[in-house]
């Protein structure tokens, strides 16, 4: 059985159209800066947390669920980055981000599974202030 849409084309095409409606073309310079920002601001949040680790200073509750939010953010980042195109003047800073993007997941990942680890909280806390000025670094870049 084929759904048909008003006028008698099927719903599976309409969709279809509206879904490649969706897709824009290259992302711009503008949008990879607010996406490397954001990025950033992860890192900058995760180095929080990590510090709140590292100084015995964070419930392991509240850690882990505030590094799986931070950690899915970042993956959902990067997911979003590697699934846009760019043009060929774009595409290293692209990958760039993207790469970036999954350092901080992994960076922050390591909270969840260790967030009463001190040690564990002083590397991850200096690991994601790296993260989050390539982040900066970055961002002036574009």
């Amino acid at each position: 059985m084929v759904c048909r849409a008003p006028g008698g084309r099927s719903t599976g095409v309409v969709l279809l159209a509206l879904v490649l409606a969706g897709c824009g073309g290259d992302i711009k310079a503008d949008e990879l800066d607010r996406a490397v920002q954001t990025v950033g601001s992860y890192a900058a949040e995760g180095a929080l947390l990590a510090d709140g680790v590292a100084h015995d200073r964070s419930r392991a509750t509240f850690t882990r669920v505030q590094a799986r939010t931070l950690s899915d953010l970042a993956d959902h980042e990067a997911e979003r980055l590697a699934d846009s195109s760019s043009s060929p003047a774009m595409t290293g800073r692209r990958r760039d981000a993207i790469r970036l993007a999954e350092d901080v997941s992994e960076a922050v990942g390591a909270l969840q599974v260790r967030p009463g680890d001190e040690p564990a909280g002083v590397a991850a806390a200096k690991r994601l202030r790296e993260l989050a000025h390539r982040a900066d670094v970055l961002s002036e870049a574009l």
